[in-house]
């Protein structure tokens, strides 16, 4: 969740000193000049955006765009409201509970359009739906508002003792009686590579589904740069069409920009893994992008149910734009 909001004003006027510099540096290359931060680690779910820069589509599009790592410690809303970045990498209800801390974030495009949160069980615990969920412990971050949305749901309430999630599986393999939160191009293939069999609970199948990987910007990027935008969501798009069909040299690039000990055949697992993601059974590539307001509007009911965004604030007809995508 972000820390600390500025205002408008504030954010407005960062972010237009840092879009003029932008604009007298790029006189010499012919082309814009952007920062894409990313709001994890280089993995597979920021296939797209890699391989519209390794292929040279954001080149063809004019941009000349540096994508920079996060981590741990990223805040993605705060660098785009300061200014530092043009563009980030974020969750859907990441941007509605950033907006409801008045930072006008904007989402412009959704690659992974069904979530790939899970939580994980041993295959050897027998559980298969998440009332099963009972008298064990959860490794799992209980700031994450899918935490307060499983105990909506009368999940986590029988014996569970929730417990800090580290971004390791080694508990699960070494007990019985522990679950794991994780996403499902990732953590299932962790457990399995180390001898065990996993079942993958999907919050999506039970109602919590944020689109993921969202190319988000703030309200003044959106405004003052229109034509730059619109390029980079065209671009993005066509860099997660180029990913999920032929991904081995954009993973080449992902593979060295990650330093936290990714394994290749973890990363082709991971896109195996995200391509029914982005592309869900019976629809073409062309739903890659795009959003829609039934969804937004169902997950900001969500969190306003559970106390975590204010209703006043929720402005989900801002959130997300429509107007850069392909028609």
């Amino acid at each position: 969740m972000v820390q600390q909001s500025l205002s408008k004003d504030q954010s407005d006027n960062a972010a237009q000193i840092v879009n003029d510099a932008m604009q007298a540096k790029t006189k010499h290359s012919g082309k814009d000049k952007v920062s894409l931060l990313l709001n994890w680690y280089p993995e597979a779910e920021h296939g797209g955006f890699y391989a519209a820069q390794v292929h040279g589509i954001f080149e063809t599009f004019g941009l000349e765009v540096e994508i920079r790592p996060g981590g741990k410690t990223t805040v993605v809303p705060q660098e785009l409201i300061l200014g530092r970045v043009q563009f980030g990498v974020a969750n859907a209800d990441d941007v509605l509970i950033a907006r409801s801390q008045d930072v006008p974030l904007v989402a412009l495009m959704a690659p992974i359009q069904n979530g790939p949160r899970c939580i994980m069980v041993r295959k050897d615990s027998g559980i298969t739906t998440f009332a099963g969920i009972k008298n064990m412990k959860l490794q799992i971050d209980a700031s994450r508002p899918y935490v307060p949305f499983l105990k909506s749901k009368g999940f986590l309430t029988d014996g569970v003792d929730v417990v800090p999630y580290f971004g390791t599986v080694a508990q699960l393999v070494a007990e019985k009686g522990v679950a794991t939160q994780g996403y499902s191009f990732s953590e299932p293939f962790m457990a399995r590579q180390q001898g065990l069999e996993v079942v993958e609970l999907m919050m999506s199948e039970i109602g919590y589904n944020p689109y993921a990987s969202l190319l988000v910007a703030t309200e003044n990027q959106v405004e003052k740069q229109n034509d730059i935008c619109k390029r980079m969501v065209q671009a993005s798009i066509e860099g997660w069409e180029k990913y999920l069909e032929s991904p081995k040299e954009t993973n080449n690039v992902i593979l060295s920009k990650n330093k936290q000990g990714l394994e290749k055949n973890a990363l082709e697992f991971g896109v195996e893994a995200l391509k029914p993601l982005c592309v869900p059974a019976g629809e073409g590539n062309s739903v890659i992008g795009s959003m829609s307001a039934e969804r937004w509007t169902a997950l900001a009911d969500t969190l306003v149910s559970l106390k975590l965004i204010d209703a006043a604030k929720a402005s989900v007809g801002k959130a997300f734009t429509l107007r850069f995508l392909k028609k």
